[in-house]
């Protein structure tokens, strides 16, 4: 199976019924996906197959299918021709589809963020995901950003700032053929969101009108000092619209239904139009449990007259999202590629929440007002791991918890300064917060959800280290 691949495969969108199965070749071809109950597929039916792959689209693609069976494992193989696998070349990995909307049934998922590898044995922590996989049962997990790191040319693969769209394409490929992280992504339904480094670092647009991006003049400097070419030194739209393109074609494409897409001309491309309501955000559901995976980026902008993370378009959508979810779902997960109350007394960047301080406020008013419960905030990007619990003031004087989980770098340098640099959020909503822990090295967070008889849920954060052992725990109840 792997053999056909250039990349791949990953089991996306899945959820009770359907299942988006995701792989990229090298020529054009077309992806036959076969489902069976049995590990060898000896009983393997053909269950759809893909578009013609082709080079718009880097030759990725999915296969989109539907009509499965709610909480049943099938195994799986993609193919590049009608012929059924091979039941020797057994056991093929599986994907169990989730329990019907609202049952309120136990799982387990993990998350992080932050890949950047930078020698041979890099993804060391995405085996210990896999091993726990298999040892304790994991039901998807969350990709919160930094999948690849494009501005980085000295660990790239390019040695030179990704500029053109092979380029991003390539540097796709070089990080996910690291062999522990491409088997675990065949064996993981995944969920992933995009944080900077999909395009380049920190960077944002100047205005609403999205004509024009930037990027810190650290980096324009550190370029020029390590004398890259001036290509280098700068941001154009075009090469947004690549970098784009690339994270449509490696995790984008095999998403969940998008809220709002971005438009797009006839040629596929993002357009940026002012009136643009659209972001890649979207959402989907466990049983009982609702999630809402922003897009912190495409909608971003830092001008000296507009400040803006989310955008109109992705504040409405998050607003009816959490007034519909809030009395339907026991548990709500508000997953950001950057820190929402995480604060920080240094923060030159100023490129996480607390860059943004009246959209932030915002969003914890409108928590508070409309009583939101049982909502947990998880987020990656800071190459430090923390959990944070703040209580909000509710409407008639009481109290509604807020936590936020963090698990972040799977392989990256560390954020020395996190544990000195931390400070408590300054809000006229917060009444009380606690820092539970703060912890340096790379890891990747699970998330256990356990049902009493009741139907009443405990949360369990459990942070993991990069050989997989726990070494911080927080229970919520």
């Amino acid at each position: 199976m792997l053999g056909d691949l250039l990349l791949g495969p990953i089991v996306g969108g899945l959820d009770e019924d359907s299942v988006h199965l995701w792989g990229r070749t090298d020529h054009p071809a077309t992806l036959h996906a076969w489902l069976g109950e049995n590990e060898d597929l000896s009983n393997a039916r053909l269950a759809g197959k893909s578009l013609p792959l082709a080079a718009e689209n880097g030759f990725a693609g999915v296969v989109p299918i539907t009509d499965l069976t709610p909480q049943t494992t099938y195994h799986y193989a993609l193919t590049l021709d009608d012929d059924p696998p091979n039941p020797e070349n057994g056991p093929y990995p599986s994907f169990t589809t989730f329990p019907p909307c609202g049952e309120r049934k136990n799982f387990s998922f993990s998350f992080g963020s932050c890949f950047l590898p930078s020698t041979p044995e890099s993804g060391k922590t995405f085996a210990a995901i896999d091993a726990h996989r298999v040892e304790h049962g994991l039901d998807f997990g969350l990709f919160l950003g930094d999948q690849i790191y494009a501005d980085n040319f000295a660990n790239n693969g390019l040695e030179r700032v990704a500029l053109t769209l092979e380029d991003y394409r390539d540097v796709y490929t070089y990080g996910w053929s690291y062999k522990s992280f491409r088997n675990l992504l065949m064996h993981l339904p995944a969920f992933m969101t995009l944080d900077d480094h999909e395009v380049d670092d920190d960077w944002t647009w100047t205005d609403s009108t999205r004509t024009e991006a930037k990027i810190p003049i650290w980096d324009k400097f550190k370029r020029w000092r390590a004398r890259r070419s001036p290509q280098e030194w700068h941001l154009p739209t075009s090469r947004v619209q690549t970098a784009l393109q690339a994270y449509w074609e490696h995790q984008g494409m095999h998403a969940p239904h998008f809220e709002l897409p971005l438009q797009i001309d006839e040629e596929g491309t993002y357009t940026f139009q002012e009136s643009d309501p659209g972001s890649l955000a979207y959402t989907f559901e466990y049983g009982a449990a609702a999630f809402f995976v922003l897009d912190t980026r495409t909608m971003r902008v830092k001008g000296k007259n507009e400040r803006t993370m989310l955008g109109k378009g992705q504040w409405a959508a998050l607003k009816e999202w959490l007034s519909t979810v809030n009395d339907q779902y026991p548990v709500k997960f508000l997953v950001s590629s950057c820190a929402v109350l995480f604060d920080m007394w240094v923060d030159i960047a100023r490129d996480r929440w607390a860059g943004f301080p009246e959209e932030r406020e915002h969003l914890l008013h409108f928590l508070a007002a409309n009583e939101i419960e049982n909502l947990f905030i998880l987020t990656g990007d800071l190459h430090s791991a923390h959990a944070l619990h703040v209580n909000l003031y509710g409407p008639m004087g009481g109290s509604i918890p807020l936590w936020e989980f963090c698990s972040t770098p799977f392989n990256q340098n560390q954020n020395w300064f996190a544990p000195r640099t931390y400070r408590k959020l300054n809000s006229d909503v917060v009444k009380d917060q606690h820092m539970r822990f703060l912890y340096l090295g790379n890891n990747f967070g699970v998330i256990d959800v356990d049902f009493d008889e009741d139907g009443e849920p405990t949360v369990t954060f459990t942070l993991h280290d990069e050989d997989g052992a726990a070494v911080e725990r927080e229970i919520v109840d």
